[in-house]
């Protein structure tokens, strides 16, 4: 049984015998969030889900992963952690969380790609994430609990297969990656921005950042240049094309964990629907006239 947040403040011996207000937090679609007060300071805990580690989510390389950015200025600060009840305690930003509309501006975008970059020139974390690897481990999940693939999921197994072929030479060289840039997860305060929820953070390939950004904030083309522009300097057609690729297979593994969560989870929220969309843009582009050469330029690394 999942800790409850009266318990978690418990825990926190600093916080005994003082006024304490707890707010939840709406908005979380994988932990139970929530807002403390603590005699006027404000502080942010996060709960994990009690079938997290379903869903490929390793507590203590979160913890880690915070830590490091949180000491750097990139994200809150952590505060406490409880490794046994899998729940944080940062400090709470009061800033705004972003929105598509909001990263659509170009101001805030140039923001985002900055802190990304400070991101990938930081220590490394402690695990490699590999969406490929967790398409795999979605779909034994899936089939293992005898839940339900996305409608023809079967029929694009092989684009999957090469979407993930061709991306793997690019893996030679990681950096830390967020992995899970929603445009909630970004927090803005008008000068910098900061990022939020570290459950899938990882050393990646960077460009799975700049893919997840595109696809979360519906750039098209122009906006996907200007963004591969913004972080490398200069627009090169292997980098767009695997920003395309790794968009896609974003789209299908966080189409895979919402068909996961729509039945594990105790938070209400419309997984199925949520992944419909998903699994729908991904099919579409995976349809499209262009994927193939996608798929050549990218193949073609040397």
């Amino acid at each position: 049984m999942a800790i409850t947040i009266n318990e978690v403040v418990e825990l926190v011996s600093q916080w005994h015998e003082k006024k304490i207000s707890i707010e939840p937090l709406s908005g979380g679609i994988t932990n139970s969030n929530f807002k403390i007060i603590v005699n006027g300071s404000l502080f942010f805990v996060s709960i994990s889900g009690r079938n997290s580690r379903m869903l490929g989510v390793d507590w203590y390389n979160k913890f880690f992963n915070a830590k490091i950015c949180g000491k750097t200025g990139l994200s809150p600060r952590v505060v406490q952690h409880f490794p046994l009840q899998r729940a944080l305690v940062l400090e709470f930003l009061p800033y705004a969380l972003c929105s598509v509309e909001s990263l659509q501006r170009l101001a805030v975008q140039r923001r985002l790609v900055h802190t990304v970059k400070v991101l990938h020139s930081g220590a490394s974390f402690w695990q490699d994430f590999d969406m490929f690897c967790l398409i795999e481990f979605y779909t034994e999940t899936i089939k293992d609990r005898k839940l339900v693939l996305p409608v023809g999921y079967a029929d694009f197994r092989e684009q999957i297969w090469e979407t993930g072929e061709a991306l793997a030479p690019y893996r030679e060289k990681l950096v830390p990656c967020h992995n899970d840039l929603l445009p909630e997860n970004v927090m803005d305060d008008g000068n910098r921005v900061f990022l939020l929820d570290f459950d899938y953070s990882g050393n990646n390939d960077p460009c799975f950042d700049l893919g997840s950004i595109s696809v979360e904030a519906g750039y098209d083309d122009t906006q996907i240049r200007e963004l591969a522009r913004t972080y490398y300097g200069q627009v090169s057609e292997k980098i767009i094309d695997r920003i395309h690729l790794h968009g896609i297979l974003g789209d299908v593994g966080w189409s895979l964990w919402s068909a996961i969560q729509a039945e594990i989870s105790d938070i209400d929220f419309d997984f199925k629907e949520y992944g419909l969309t998903r699994w729908n843009r991904s099919v579409e582009r995976m349809e499209s006239s262009e994927f193939d050469r996608w798929l050549r330029n990218v193949r073609a690394k040397r």
